[in-house]
């Protein structure tokens, strides 16, 4: 937060009060619990010292048993507060432990619902990462903690106030000299307070500056943090990263950037660890002397007469409790303003607005699968480009017609597939299912209408029946079948767990690890189990050869019976099966028609990529 975006004390008001409102949301009555949990321990504590003073000012005074056994009967109320105080603090240390991975969930929640061209904007996945780098210093776990500072520091200045203000009525029981009578005065008593809150304002400013500069040399070294994160959790932790280590004798290399930035994160820490101990080492300055002054204070008192040994030990104890509150309160309040930071960035992730438009109508289901979607004129460019990724396109799909569209990479293919699927809006033009533009529908029945096997394809370490139906209760016997049907009933066999085989062993010692091939059959039977009238390719076999490619090409295409059907690739070998395909150029749909047509036209780029790649797969 730069000097011109400095939050105002307001500003950070409302922040706190909705971050307080989503935890007690998460976890009922938890602000309620941190404060009795506060209350107890400040109860106990001064409640403790309050006996105990007033016990040794019975010994050394009357000394009736009765006010004794009355006093020391008052410690069984401290046994009960304990016992309150721990039950509460357990509620409190079940969302300290949660609060990290609860954090996590309602940004994973919110990646589920952006607009998908966000989950594509390098700015929005870079606030992502600084959220995430940051929350080891910084979060509601932090508020937490210094929320519990603020009521411990509240409730023991409420009640050592409560006793302390005595202090101003206390009076010695004789006749005093010159001297004596200033002691023994209001305003000598009102001159040290004034005195003491001084001193404490003068540590909260320094304590403020302190702060401000830890909070900059945290983000400093979350960056660098952020570089070891990469190296060791996201690349080296990654299995598939173990070859390339090897091969290319990455640990050179690697060693040599981590050094260089663990260099840099042990400055930072340095520089941190420098101010943590010089504001701590004022801290302990200003504690030292507003202690000093105390002591002389209470003992004067006690000197003149005031009051006794108890009274001593009940005044002093107060005096410093006021005085560590004062404390608790500057850290916790330089604190909870500086972890806003945090706490503004986390909502301004959550509160990023959806650009699309949304629509209510309900898309009509049918039994026969006619739907019939038309580009109109559509333009697009990506956010942030100035060049078009698909300039004027028009063309209509038919109803159960086989349509491939193939054309160099970069030609606006996969582009095409985005804006058909509503991933994408059009920058210009627009698109309509059965007459109708498609952003007037409800976006989640829209998209009901795809099944997609896109290129980079994701399968997760769930179980092969959960991977399939994308779902925990699922219908068992048509998962079989669109197995089956993928062509993966032979690999079935040998599973002993069958549909309950967890993929891959991150999570599972038992766990099958599949091939390439074989997950792209997972990925095209999950595409399957949708049963979506529109299915589509988009090039997952890219890194099979010509044939291989073919062959899932040509099975799928029996699959996908009456549905329409979209198949991208770059290889035209493999989409010769087609109705129509549709050649992408430069943005542009250059040429439409069948793979016969289209070689009749020597001139057409169909024709130049036919004859390039078909001179590989011609059998000599």
């Amino acid at each position: 937060m730069n000097a011109k975006n400095k939050r105002t004390l307001k500003q950070d008001y409302l922040l706190v009060k909705r971050a307080v409102k989503l935890i007690n949301d998460n976890t009922p009555h938890f602000v309620f619990y941190i404060a009795f949990y506060s209350f107890c321990c400040a109860a106990v504590s001064v409640g403790s010292n309050y006996i105990t003073a007033s016990i040794v000012d019975e010994l050394t005074g009357n000394r009736r048993i009765k006010i004794l056994i009355i006093l020391l009967s008052c410690y069984l109320l401290e046994i009960v507060l304990k016992i309150l105080r721990d039950y509460s603090w357990r509620r409190v240390r079940t969302f300290h432990i949660i609060a990290p991975k609860w954090e996590e969930m309602l940004l994973n929640a919110k990646n589920f619902e952006m607009d998908y061209k966000k989950t594509e904007d390098a700015s929005v996945r870079a606030k992502r990462q600084m959220i995430t780098d940051r929350s080891d210093e910084s979060g509601f776990n932090e508020l937490t903690v210094n929320i519990m500072y603020f009521f411990d520091g509240l409730f023991y200045l409420l009640m050592c106030s409560a006793i302390t203000v005595s202090l101003f009525f206390r009076h010695a029981g004789r006749v005093l000299s010159g001297g004596e009578r200033i002691i023994d005065s209001p305003l000598f008593t009102l001159a040290f307070f004034i005195i003491i809150f001084a001193l404490s304002f003068i540590q909260y400013k320094f304590n403020i500056r302190f702060s401000k500069t830890i909070v900059k040399a945290n983000q400093k070294k979350s960056l660098a943090q952020s570089r070891l994160h990469y190296y060791f959790d996201e690349y080296l932790d990654d299995s598939k990263s173990a070859k390339d280590v090897r091969i290319f004798n990455q640990s050179k290399l690697i060693n040599h950037s981590f050094n260089r930035f663990y260099d840099e994160w042990g400055s930072y820490n340095k520089t941190l660890y420098r101010f943590m101990k010089k504001r701590y080492d004022y801290y302990n300055l200003f504690y030292l002397i507003s202690n000093a002054l105390t002591y002389v204070f209470v003992a004067l008192k006690v000197y003149i007469g005031a009051f006794g040994i108890g009274g001593f030990i009940k005044y002093q104890y107060c005096i410093a409790r006021i005085m560590e509150s004062g404390f608790d309160f500057s850290v916790c309040f330089s604190k909870i303003r500086a972890n806003n930071d945090y706490i503004e960035m986390f909502f301004e992730y959550l509160d990023m607005p959806s650009e699309m438009h949304y629509g209510k109508i309900p898309t009509e289901k049918r039994s026969d699968n006619i739907y019939d979607i038309e580009f109109h004129n559509v333009s697009f460019k990506y956010p942030g480009s100035d060049e078009y990724a698909i300039k004027n396109l028009s063309f209509r799909f038919k109803v159960g017609e086989r349509v491939a569209v193939v054309g160099m990479n970069g030609s606006g293919k996969t582009t095409m597939i985005k804006l058909l699927c509503r991933l994408y809006d059009p920058t210009e033009g627009y698109i309509t299912l059965n007459g109708i533009d498609i952003t007037k529908y409800d976006y989640e029945d829209y998209l009901a209408l795809f099944a997609v096997v896109f290129q980079d394809f994701r399968l997760f370490s769930f179980t092969l029946g959960e991977n399939v139906a994308c779902e925990k209760d699922y219908n068992k016997s048509k998962v079989l079948q669109c197995l089956d049907t993928a062509g993966l009933e032979e690999r079935l066999k040998q599973i002993d767990r069958n549909l309950d085989a967890v993929i891959y062993k991150d999570f599972d010692d038992d766990g099958i690890e599949i091939s390439g091939g074989e997950a792209q059959k997972i990925a095209i039977a999950r595409a399957l189990y949708k049963d979506a009238p529109f299915v589509i390719l988009d090039e997952p076999t890219a890194s099979l050869d010509p044939l291989a490619e073919y062959e899932i090409y040509s099975r799928f295409n029996d699959m996908v019976k009456d549905k329409t059907a979209v198949y991208i690739s770059h290889r035209l070998s493999s989409c010769r099966f087609c109705d129509k395909i549709a050649v992408f150029h430069e943005g542009k749909m250059i040429q439409f028609g069948s793979h016969e047509k289209l070689l009749e036209n020597k001139d057409g780029k169909y024709y130049e990529l036919w004859n390039a790649q078909a001179q590989y797969y011609i059998e000599k």
